[in-house]
C-alpha cells in the first residue's frame, strides 16, 4: 500500500475532495497537461486478474475522457499518459504509464475518448526469442528464474523488477541448459509461467517496475471495507488453497496438499518445472510458501482508495458485522470529479485426474509426453503403477528415430507384478508412434488384455472392449455401439437407430430433402404446400 498521510487522511473525510490531472507524452518528454478544471472529464483505470491463487499478470487500462470542443489536440498511438490524483495540491498517481491505442471523437459533444494501456500490453506481441537472455559467467552457462524475468522486463523497456512477500529462493531456482522453453512462447506466456513457478502475480507498479508479488496469507490487511465506506457487498464463500498439482496434458501429474482441506489450483505445462528431477521439491516449497492461503469471493462497490495496490489484502466487514479477508485483483478505479471503486474476486475449479494408477487401465489412461522443447525430443512414457513403480515402458521420439525400451525391473517381484510389467512391455510392442510437425500419433495394433477382457479406453470417449466399440462422454445423453453385426445409437437407454443384417429400424427419421422407397418411389415436399410422390424406375 502506498504511503501518503495527506491523501490517506483526504480519502478518509466524511466528504472528500479531489483533483486530478492527466500528463500527455510524446516520447519521454512531457507534451500537455489536462486538469480537471478545464480538459479533463474524467477517467477509470481497470485491473483484470484471472481466477487463480497465483500465476497471472495483471495489465493495466485506462479510458480518460477529454473535452475538445475546438478540436486543438492531436493524440495519437505515438503518445502515452499518467493520470493523477490530487489531495489539496498534492497530486500522486497510483498507476504505472499508459500508452495509447485507440483514439475516439464524438463529433456531437467534441469529446475525445482515449483507450490506453500499461507496458505489459506489449508483453503478447513478442517472443521469448527476441529476449538476450544472459547466462552465468561460469563454464556451464545455465540463468535463473530471477535472470529470465529482469530480460523479458528489459525487453519490454521495463528498467527493474521488484519481489514483494517473496522470501524463498524460488526465484533463484537455476537451470543449467535453460528452461523447456523452444522460443515460439509469447514473453507474456513466460512471464505467466514464472509467476506459477513462483507463486505470484506480477504487474506494473506507479513506479514503473515490474512486480512479481506473493499474496500474503498470514499479515494484516492493507485496508478495511467497513460498512461505512461501501456502498454494496455481496460477500460468498471462501477458497482456501490446499493442493497445488503440477500436470501436462497427457498426465504427468505431480501433487502436493496440506492436511486441510480446500482448493486445487493446477500448473499445467510449465516449462521452469518440465523435466526437472527435484520437481517434488520444489512443489513441496510452493505448499509451504502459500498453502492455507484463503480468499473470500465477493463483488464491491465502494468509495475507493488509491493508495491500496495489486494484491493488497482487504478485510471485508459483512453486513452479519462478520469480517473475511480478500485481495484486489479484479478490480476498477473511476475518477468524475469523485474517487470510487468496484473490486471483486471468485474462483474457477479445475479439476485433473488422479496421479496415483493403481491399474493396468488408470495407467494407460495416464500415458504421457515429456516434450523437451529446447532438443526437439518427445518421450512417450507409460506412468507407474502404485505396486510397481521400477516396470515403466517408453518410447523415446525424436527427429530422426524412434527407440522403444523397457527399464529393467526387480528380480524378487511378485507373479502378479511380473505380469503387470509384461503387459506394459506388451503394450509398448503393440504401440505404432509417429511424429510430424503438427502432430504425435499412437495407434494401437492389436488388442490388450486387462483382467482377461480386451479392452482399449480412451480419454475421448472411445471405448473398444468385447461388446464391440463404444461411443460416449459423461454427461451426454446420447451413445453408439458398433460391432461386427450392425451399429446401434441410443438416447439414454432407447434404441433411436439400428442398423443390421435385418434392415434400419429409426424413431423420428426425417428426410430434410426427400425419401426413396426401393427403386421405383420418391417421396418429397411439392410446392403449394403438398406432398409429391414421384415415380423413379424408368419407362418400364
Amino acid at each position: 500500500m502506498i504511503v501518503n498521510e495527506l491523501h490517506n487522511t483526504v480519502l478518509n473525510n466524511p466528504v472528500r475532495q479531489f483533483t486530478a490531472k492527466a500528463e500527455l507524452y510524446n516520447g519521454s518528454a512531457l507534451f500537455n497537461t489536462f486538469w480537471h478544471a478545464d480538459y479533463l472529464k474524467s477517467f477509470d483505470v481497470e485491473r483484470v486478474g484471472e481466477a487463480k491463487f497465483f500465476g497471472y499478470g495483471i495489465c493495466q487500462k485506462a479510458n480518460i475522457k477529454l473535452i475538445d470542443v475546438n478540436r486543438v489536440f492531436n493524440i495519437t498511438t505515438a503518445n502515452s499518459f499518467k493520470c493523477y490524483l490530487g489531495a489539496s495540491a498534492d497530486y500522486i498517481t497510483p498507476f504505472p504509464t499508459f500508452y495509447v491505442t485507440e483514439v475516439n471523437r464524438d463529433e456531437n459533444t467534441g469529446e475525445l475518448s482515449i483507450t490506453a494501456y500499461d507496458a505489459l500490453n506489449k508483453a503478447a506481441a513478442h517472443t521469448i526469442s527476441e529476449v538476450d537472455i544472459p547466462t552465468a559467467t561460469d563454464d556451464e552457462g545455465g540463468y535463473s528464474i530471477y535472470t529470465i524475468a529482469l530480460a523479458c522486463a528489459n525487453h519490454l523497456g521495463i528498467a527493474a523488477i521488484e519481489l514483494v512477500n517473496v522470501n524463498d529462493e524460488s526465484f533463484n531456482t537455476f537451470y543449467d541448459e535453460g528452461a523447456n522453453l523452444d522460443g515460439a512462447e509469447s514473453i507474456r506466456e513466460v512471464l505467466n509461467a514464472i509467476a506459477e513457478a513462483t507463486q505470484t502475480i506480477y504487474y506494473i507498479n506507479a513506479a514503473g517496475a515490474l512486480v512479481f508479488k506473493r499474496l500474503d496469507k498470514d499479515g494484516e490487511a492493507a485496508a478495511a471495507l467497513t460498512k461505512d465506506v461501501y456502498f454494496t457487498l455481496d460477500s460468498k464463500t471462501n477458497r482456501r488453497l490446499s493442493t497445488i498439482t503440477s500436470a501436462t496434458e497427457l498426465g504427468d501429474n505431480v501433487t502436493v496438499s496440506i492436511d486441510a482441506l480446500g482448493t486445487t489450483q493446477v500448473v499445467r505445462d510449465n516449462p521452469f518445472w518440465e523435466l526437472r528431477e527435484d520437481i517434488a521439491e520444489l512443489l513441496d516449497a510452493a505448499i509451504d510458501a502459500i498453502g492455507g492461503l484463503t480468499i473470500n469471493q465477493f463483488n464491491c462497490s465502494w468509495r475507493g482508495n488509491y493508495l491500496v495496490e495489486i494484491g493488497d489484502k482487504l478485510a471485508l466487514t459483512t453486513k452479519d458485522g462478520g469480517t473475511v479477508y480478500s485481495y484486489l485483483l479484479n478490480d476498477k478505479c473511476s475518477y468524475n470529479g469523485g474517487f470510487s471503486q468496484a473490486t471483486e474476486w471468485s474462483y474457477a475449479e479445475d479439476n485433473v485426474a488422479s496421479s496415483n494408477a493403481n491399474t493396468l487401465g488408470e495407467v494407460l489412461k495416464q500415458t504421457f509426453a515429456k516434450v523437451d522443447k529446447a532438443n526437439k525430443q518427445i518421450d512417450i512414457v507409460a506412468s507407474e503403477a502404485a505396486a510397481n513403480k521400477d516396470a515403466i515402458a517408453a518410447i523415446q521420439l525424436n527427429t530422426e528415430s524412434i527407440n522403444a525400451t523397457v527399464q529393467s525391473m526387480e528380480k524378487n517381484t511378485t507373479d502378479a507384478l511380473e505380469g503387470v510389467a509384461t503387459d506394459i512391455a506388451t503394450l509398448t510392442n503393440r504401440v505404432n508412434a509417429t511424429m510430424t510437425s503438427e502432430d504425435i500419433k499412437l495407434e494401437v495394433q492389436s488388442q490388450i488384455e486387462e483382467n482377461g477382457t480386451t479392452k482399449v479406453v480412451t480419454s475421448t470417449g472411445f471405448t473398444f472392449d468385447d461388446t464391440g466399440l463404444t461411443v460416449t462422454k459423461e454427461n451426454s445423453e446420447m451413445s453408439t455401439t458398433i460391432t461386427e453385426d450392425g451399429m446401434t445409437v441410443y438416447k439414454d437407454n432407447q434404441e433411436m437407430l439400428v442398423a443390421n443384417n435385418k434392415g434400419v429400424n429409426a424413431v423420428n427419421l426425417h428426410a430434410t430433402t426427400y425419401l426413396i422407397i426401393g427403386t421405383n418411389s420418391r417421396l418429397e415436399d411439392y410446392e403449394g404446400s403438398r406432398t409429391g410422390c414421384f415415380w423413379i424406375g424408368g419407362n418400364s
